[in-house]
């Protein structure tokens, strides 16, 4: 947040908590809690609307984790977005795709609440992704062209995967993963394909056509039900036996 805040990108209020009393000061609410070491897959991550919650939720996470950022939660649920820039090893862009979430079907947030603030500007529902992204998949330039400057700025290689809202007219990153990230399948289902480009690009050789033609459209994932016969199922002593032998 520092850097980008630094470079002269949008950042949200945010504050690096180390104690209560660091909680106490962070006066930017509602306000999203998480683990800046040690997280992933958005385990123990908190929205706060008042000081009482921040203080309540600060306690918890104090107790797990030496650490966790607070960041002002912005935008309302349809402005999200998560962004792939993939950069070569030389350093110049060859593609960008962003997906325009949709975070309100219960598969796809981890938190949804309320908003019992003044902000209606953020809407009727705060909410938080769960990860398991799905929404309109396309080049959404007004969001990947900022992604793909952050993405030179901080000197990126790679798949960069960057989670952000749209907010005024500026994007606003709240994180950021070096990596190939969960959306990368998705990705490949519209042309997109970004392991294998980099594969094309610094194994086989190729030449890659920068900011190269994809599909785009609409991904939507869903639960699929599985029934085992009762009579296929194991028992325990056979699954213990499997178990030890593997």
């Amino acid at each position: 947040m520092e850097a980008l805040g630094a470079a002269g990108f949008a950042v949200a209020a945010y504050r690096r908590i180390r104690s209560l009393e660091d909680a106490a000061g962070f006066e930017s609410l509602p306000a999203v809690l998480k683990p800046s070491i040690g997280g992933g897959g958005s385990a123990n991550l908190y929205l706060v609307q008042d000081r009482d919650e921040l203080i309540a939720c600060a306690r918890q996470l104090l107790a797990i984790y030496p650490e966790f950022i607070a960041q002002e939660y912005i935008g309302r649920p349809e402005d999200e977005y998560t962004v792939g820039v993939l950069v070569g090893m030389d350093g110049d862009v060859l593609n960008s795709i962003a997906i325009r979430r949709f975070i309100l079907p219960a598969l796809s947030n981890r938190i949804k609440i309320r908003n019992r603030t003044a902000r209606d500007d953020l809407g009727p529902l705060l909410a938080v992704s769960s990860g398991i992204s799905q929404g309109h998949i396309g080049r959404f330039p007004e969001v990947t062209a900022p992604c793909e400057e952050i993405a030179r700025a901080l000197g990126a290689r790679g798949p960069f995967n960057i989670q952000c809202r749209l907010v005024g007219g500026r994007v606003h990153v709240f994180e950021i993963n070096p990596r190939f990230s969960g959306t990368t399948s998705l990705r490949a289902m519209v042309g997109c394909n970004e392991p294998d480009t980099l594969v094309r690009a610094h194994v086989l050789r190729h030449e890659i056509e920068p900011h190269f033609a994809y599909r785009e459209g609409v991904v939507t994932r869903s639960l699929a039900e599985t029934l085992i016969d009762r009579a296929d199922i194991p028992t325990a002593t056979e699954l213990a036996c499997g178990l030890l032998a593997t």
